[in-house]
């Protein structure tokens, strides 16, 4: 930043001197009454040098007092004022200096105008004022036919001279002060304007989520701060080894959409040449051989302006602000330009990375559910044959129509379990799909826990003598699909038999204010604390060589979280005292209804 100049000094200053001079006017008339006072004592107010002098002071101390110090300090006025004031005042000390009966009053009052013109007149002038005051303090005396010893005006002229340069180096330190906070105050007014356009750039984030929405809006900012008239950003292609044209230019204040353009880093050309030493410049005179100037040449434009966009050290890119809209760029608009350039190098990255992750998260929303259809659509083509083999498989296992042969019935048998196992494997892959689409259908109903988990329980080979159901209170009720419920139940009470072979397994629900815990609770081996919430998810096995052993898919016990999620539920897992698995399902409870006789039997 340049210092400031003599006129931005003088500006800086004015507001001192406005008021040092208003408080010299009312010391002026100070003055007045004072040597009037003194003139009355000693009679000589009707002598002519002191009624002169009186009138002459008095009229120039009250036009003085009309003048607006502040504006007229700001120009050669101001000095013009204070010298024919002071003028007037030295003559008038003068012609009073004349008379013995206030020559006393007189030399004091000479200090008093040294200090005024140290304090007010600039340089120059204080100087004529002071050579004034010592011709007048050493010359006026002959003129009045009363010279003195030379040896009798050392003192006096030495007095005056010390107190004429102390005041002055004091209002020299001072205004060298007041120049360095000017400069100070212009460093912070840039520095506070540079923060403004830091953030308008930086706020272009929110303008939109992709560089074709907030690129014009970007590029338009730095250009209406330069004053251009057109604006672009070419971004590094590593693959290419090129500067590619990012759409859209921004020309006048309007987005214009290009085609594929690229600059080849091995050629020759402006652009090139920052981007690849990294340090800004200014061009002129581009219009006179477009065709040697590339890309400039061809967007037409005179002169520009061309800095590195820089993020972490590394360069990815140029902004070109071309075309100021009176006259040429200078070395300020490059080094503002360089200021913006490294905030809109963040923009414009954060964009870029934001941008790929959303085309990476579109094609992998899309992998998926091109994943999810296949699924759905092959279950569906193989449900339709496979019902058809179970159908038939059970036809020919019937008496009349069952082989006689031992190994054929074995066989027979074989093919119906394994059918079996296919067709559950493809109502759970058609579960999953229909749960990770949101497409599962949903009819809650009110229901009794005791009455329907007894049902479900009954329904599992071998429950009878290794599953226990309780509910608390009696009668409790719940709001869900049973057909969900249903699933839920079988899948956990199968997973705890298959699992956790020959042990006891509770079933206990209970109803708490508006909600129902249902809860399966086995007695195996467990599942480790850090693998608890990884079994909710799709294929998922724990010891997959036992797993292998027992069979199974790892579908289901991420349809038991999915359906109890779409019933406005929840699903948990913790350890069992002494040891095993507990699963909790939480659902809403339903209005409470009456208890069926079986459900009394059993709490009995």
């Amino acid at each position: 930043m340049p210092p400031s100049t003599p006129s931005q000094s003088r500006l800086a200053l004015s507001g001192f001197r406005a008021r040092a001079m208003r408080r010299t006017v009312k010391l002026g008339w100070l003055l007045i009454a004072a040597v009037l006072f003194l003139a009355l004592r000693e009679g000589v107010l009707t002598s002519v040098p002191v009624a002169g002098s009186l009138i002459t002071v008095a009229i120039t101390v009250g036009a003085m007092s009309q003048v607006d110090w502040e504006q007229a300090f700001t120009t050669i006025r101001g000095d013009v004022l204070v010298w024919s004031g002071a003028t007037v005042v030295i003559a008038a000390l003068s012609l009073l200096a004349s008379l013995p009966e206030l020559n006393e009053l007189v030399f004091p009052l000479y200090f008093g105008v040294l200090m005024f013109s140290g304090a007010v007149a600039g340089e120059i002038l204080h100087w004529v004022m002071t050579a004034s005051v010592v011709a007048a303090v050493v010359f006026m005396p002959y003129a009045y036919g009363d010279p003195r010893p030379p040896g009798e005006l050392v003192v006096p002229v030495l007095s005056l001279l010390i107190v004429s340069v102390a005041t002055r180096a004091l209002t020299r330190e001072f205004a060298s002060e007041s120049r360095r906070g000017l400069d100070h105050l212009r460093e912070l007014q840039d520095r506070e304007e540079d923060f403004k356009r830091l953030y308008e750039v930086s706020r272009t984030m929110a303008v939109g989520d992709s560089l074709q929405t907030a690129l014009p809006e970007l590029v338009g900012r730095i250009g209406r701060y330069l004053n251009a008239e057109v604006g672009l950003v070419l971004l590094y292609n590593a693959g290419r080894r090129s500067l590619d044209v990012v759409s859209p230019i921004w020309t006048s204040g309007h987005a214009l959409e290009v085609a594929d353009y690229r600059l080849n880093l091995r050629a020759p050309g402006e652009i090139q040449k920052v981007f690849l030493s990294g340090k800004g410049a200014v061009f002129s005179g581009l219009g006179d051989h477009p065709e040697q100037h590339g890309l400039m040449g061809e967007l037409g434009v005179r002169t520009a302006v061309v800095a590195p966009l820089r993020v972490e050290h590394q360069t990815i890119g140029v902004i070109v602000v071309a075309d100021r809209t009176s006259g040429d760029f200078t070395r300020d608009d490059l080094d503002e330009l360089v200021s913006l350039a490294g905030p809109a190098a963040l923009v414009l990255a954060q964009l870029e990375r934001y941008q790929q992750a959303a085309e990476t998260g579109k094609r992998m929303e899309e992998l998926a559910r091109m994943k999810t259809d296949f699924v759905s659509v092959v279950s569906h083509e193989l449900r339709t044959p496979l019902t058809s083999i179970i159908g038939s498989l059970d036809t020919i296992a019937r008496p009349e129509l069952s082989p006689e042969n031992r190994a054929a019935k074995e066989l027979l048998a074989t093919a119906r379990r394994q059918a079996t196992r296919l067709r559950r494997l493809i109502e759970d892959l058609l579960m999953a799909s229909q749960i990770e689409n949101r497409s599962l259908p949903n009819h809650p109903q009110n229901l009794l826990l005791g009455t329907v988990l007894r049902e479900i329980v009954s329904e599992i080979p071998h429950a009878d003598r290794l599953a226990v159901v309780e509910v608390r209170p009696l009668g409790a009720s719940l709001k869900a699909d049973p057909d969900h419920l249903r699933r839920i139940v079988l899948n956990l009470v199968q997973n705890a038999i298959k699992y956790a072979p020959n042990s006891q397994i509770e079933v206990v629900a209970e109803r708490i204010e508006h909600e129902v815990t249902v809860s399966v609770i086995d007695h195996g081996p467990g599942i480790p604390p850090e693998e608890r919430q990884t079994v909710f998810e799709r294929f998922t096995q724990l010891e997959p060589s036992q797993i292998r052993s027992q069979g199974g898919t790892g579908l289901g016990l991420s349809i038991v979280k999915g359906l109890a999620e779409s019933m406005g539920g929840s699903i948990q897992i913790s350890e069992t005292p002494g040891g095993g698995s507990t699963f909790t399902i939480t659902l809403p409870a339903a209005p409470r209804m009456v208890a069926t006789l079986e459900d009394s039997v059993a709490m009995s």
